[in-house]
């Protein structure tokens, strides 16, 4: 699945076992190229999700940014980041995958809150 699909948040949503919220911000119009950035049409909607790391024990913040192919988890004082994804691989039961193709990247989120980002 592609990060910009409609049912994409939602569907990541509940494989992690929480809900995809509007953030309190959207991504403004960009044209092509703005700080390394795909162009945007317009105010575009950014999802926020949270889940508890079991890890951790602590709260898992996730941004969903479809318009910019993009996710960012932060878990504390750590934040991973992924841009240009270009596809959405859903593992029920274990995890979401996110992937870049060039250059090669994974993100991947567990249902437990475990966060992994290999380059």
């Amino acid at each position: 699945m592609l990060l910009a699909d409609p049912q994409a948040p939602r569907a990541i949503a509940k494989l992690l076992g929480t809900r995809a919220r509007k953030g309190p911000f959207q991504v403004p119009r960009l044209p092509e190229g703005l700080e390394g950035q795909p162009a945007t049409a317009g105010p575009e909607l950014v999802y926020q999700m949270t889940l508890q790391s079991q890890e951790m024990r602590r709260s898992l913040f996730i941004l969903l940014w479809p318009s910019l192919s993009r996710v960012d988890v932060r878990l504390g004082e750590f934040t991973w980041t992924l841009r240009d994804i270009s596809d959405v691989e859903l593992y029920p039961g274990v995890e979401v995958l996110f992937r870049r193709a060039e250059p090669p990247a994974f993100l991947f989120v567990s249902v437990g809150g475990r966060v992994g980002l290999v380059t």
